[in-house]
């Protein structure tokens, strides 16, 4: 153990030493790069962002933030504003279809899917159900843009709009507010990253060493582990006094 913490620092700063971080940053935050990369880049995102809205525990805030980040840098670092809303619209594209998909799902086969894909059964857990439908109760309609606005709940929320027959045309239009106010959060999000990011990991690793980045890291994905547990926690309790 004592063997292995001190050459993992020791390999990771001599990485930094030799330039591969610098040269994967480098080929990252290339404009010319993003620009030949661009089909495999966008066919990525389309397919993440399509099946987070079928039930597939993807989350959408990266392939969002990475198309922001890959539309600036292929406008040579410029926020070109009709390119931008070429991307809004590509984006879209698949985070509606996924969503109609759910709805669909949720309209012709109901809960009792859940017997039948047991995938399903974690997304479609009967708190999240309940807390979706209660929303229904209070705001109608409305629910699908704020669901659009939870993660975590976006699917449910869609085949439960499905199960509950909301009219077609109200669930599209609700579900595009959403997008409207959701999907350049995100987008934005990545042109700064792409303005900005470079800067400050040359920055980090010039200054602290690639042994503190990767205990930043680690400790980040400590937290974000242990909140998923304690949610999880938070929902079996729930389940268990419904």
């Amino acid at each position: 153990m004592r063997y292995t913490r001190g050459v993992f620092p020791l390999l990771a700063n001599e990485a930094v030493h030799s330039g591969f971080m610098h040269k994967l940053i480098a080929a990252a935050f290339d404009p010319q790069w993003n620009l030949e990369h661009q089909g495999m880049i966008f066919a990525i995102v389309f397919c993440v962002l399509f099946i987070s809205g079928v039930g597939i525990p993807a989350p959408e805030d990266i392939p969002l933030t990475i198309a922001g980040f890959s539309t600036f840098k292929q406008c040579q670092d410029q926020f070109i504003f009709h390119n931008f809303a070429l991307t809004f619209i590509f984006v879209v594209i698949p985070i509606l279809g996924g969503d109609l998909v759910a709805y669909h799902m949720g309209k012709r086969w109901g809960f009792g899917l859940r017997d039948r894909w047991k995938f399903l059964r974690s997304a479609l857990s009967d708190a999240r159900i309940a807390k979706v439908r209660d929303w229904f109760d209070r705001y109608g309609a409305f629910t699908v843009f704020m669901g659009r606005q939870v993660a975590g709940v976006r699917f449910v929320t869609f085949f439960t709009a499905g199960t509950m027959r909301v009219p077609l045309r109200k669930f599209v239009a609700f579900d595009f507010l959403g997008c409207l106010v959701s999907v350049p959060v995100w987008l934005t999000l990545g042109v700064l990253a792409s303005r900005y990011g470079q800067q400050w990991l040359h920055f980090a690793m010039r200054r602290v060493g690639m042994s503190f980045l990767l205990g930043s890291i680690a400790a980040i994905l400590v937290f974000a582990l242990t909140v998923k547990l304690k949610n999880r926690g938070k929902i079996a309790v729930s389940e268990d006094r419904l």
